[in-house]
């Protein structure tokens, strides 16, 4: 499956912002945004290398929601003057890395995330990641389109969803519908809090389905007349919302609330002239290239620069580096005779677990230079070396008189200790009490 990122760009910024302590060049030029959105191109999105990249913008000025309410979003504080400053500075550098934005007027960018998202859905060819910390984002959530919050490396499906705000994605829009926004100033029930709304949406489910029931206790119904699918637990936890001072604002809400469900509801067919997403290929190249690097320099990014080539460097396609499997006795023993002429060798294992009780020996690596690299399988299901003759391979290496170079020196010894089974295992508790006399 292709991998698309949409990026909701005014979340994206004031993340960026506020996750980083204000810091500036010797000019002193805040660029503590400018940095956490280039580091966030030249190292994370480099290294995750999506197929597709696309930065969505809110229009400038008024939408359609302000005309339904004109107090939309009229609580939520201007932007903090240190981050005005750096948008142009974003936007430049966004230019320079040659990736186009999308901007339509009259929608906010979470309207055209919900289009383009829709858009591929249902297509198999695809998988959607949205990057973003709007909540009626998470509504988008499926098997195909997922919620991706990059601080935290953690992606959000449905079950991480539900697990997030307690009810299932299609329905978070009737969620905040109920529960006041204080960020878009979406007045929502009143008295309504979080526990409250999860009750409601949960065992009525839609604000229609709420106010279908609240028509119904209004002529004297009672909930189990009304909902006879529902255990006595449930009726109980939805009559503290049925009953007085609770019931007179659930009442009185109903026209904020069916305001609240239109404003928190976004637009699923938003025009989109030949949009076409072989428009925004990725190109991982263009990322440090010249332009940047002088942006780089020239703002003191000096260590992404730095950074990036690293990563460049590490990858086995640039260092045309060629890894032989080791899979079977035969080329195992040959592999031995070849470490018996050397003075030096890199040796590193790949475990199940990091608990040394727990963990199961995957494989070995060993380096003997860039030619010469080996991976001996032990537990893949292809063909692999037989526990009998890596044992005595490891053996064998652990008494020759050559330097070995560790990555995890203690936790590569215990596990080959564990693996040899506390026999013949001398040589490593040898090494062992040198580490404890250095220590």
């Amino acid at each position: 499956m292709k991998k698309i990122y949409l990026i909701d760009w005014n979340s994206f910024i004031y993340r960026m912002f506020f996750a980083l302590p204000e810091f500036a060049t010797k000019d002193w030029t805040i660029v503590n945004a400018l940095f956490g959105m280039a580091k966030f191109f030249a190292s994370s999105l480099v290294k995750e290398n999506p197929d597709y990249i696309v930065f969505i913008k809110d229009a400038h000025w008024e939408n359609f929601r302000h005309k339904l309410y004109s107090e939309y979003k009229a609580t939520r504080d201007r932007m903090p003057d240190n981050l005005r400053s750096q948008i142009s500075l974003i936007e430049e550098m966004i230019k320079k890395m040659w990736i186009d934005m999308v901007e339509i007027p009259g929608y906010e960018a979470d309207d055209v995330i919900w289009t383009l998202a829709r858009k591929f859905d249902w297509n198999t060819d695809f998988e959607v990641d949205i990057l973003t910390w709007d909540k009626d984002l998470y509504s988008l959530v499926s098997n195909n389109i997922k919620i991706y919050d990059t601080m935290k490396k953690k992606k959000f499906w449905p079950i991480e969803t539900k697990e997030k705000f307690l009810v299932e994605p299609k329905l978070i829009i009737d969620y905040l519908s109920i529960v006041w926004d204080k960020a878009d100033n979406i007045p929502g029930i009143d008295w309504f809090w979080p526990a409250k709304a999860v009750d409601l949406i949960n065992y009525i489910w839609t604000v229609e389905s709420i106010y279908d029931v609240v028509s119904e206790v209004v002529s004297w119904k009672t909930l189990e007349e009304i909902l006879p699918n529902l255990d006595e637990i449930s009726i109980k936890k939805l009559q503290t919302c049925f009953k007085w001072k609770t019931f007179e604002k659930l009442v009185s809400s109903r026209n904020d609330a069916f305001l609240s469900k239109k404003l928190a509801t976004i637009e699923l067919n938003v025009e989109l002239d030949n949009f076409e997403i072989e428009n925004y290929l990725f190109k991982p190249d263009s990322i440090l290239n010249q332009d940047i690097i002088e942006f780089f320099e020239k703002y003191e990014f000096n260590s992404l620069i730095w950074e990036n080539w690293i990563n460049k460097l590490q990858l086995w396609r640039d260092l045309w580096l060629k890894v032989h499997i080791i899979n079977n006795d035969e080329n195992l023993d040959k592999l031995l005779e070849s470490i018996k002429k050397e003075t030096k060798i890199v040796l590193d294992t790949e475990t199940t677990w990091l608990d040394i009780i727990k963990a199961e020996l995957v494989w070995v690596s060993i380096y003997l230079d860039d030619k010469r690299i080996y991976y001996i399988n032990r537990f893949h299901k292809w063909d692999r070396v037989s526990d009998v003759k890596l044992k005595s391979f490891l053996k064998s290496i652990l008494e020759l008189d050559i330097l070995i170079v560790w990555h995890n020196i203690k936790y590569d010894l215990e596990i080959i200790e564990s693996f040899l089974s506390n026999k013949n295992t001398s040589k490593v508790e040898d090494i062992f009490w040198q580490i404890s006399l250095a220590i």
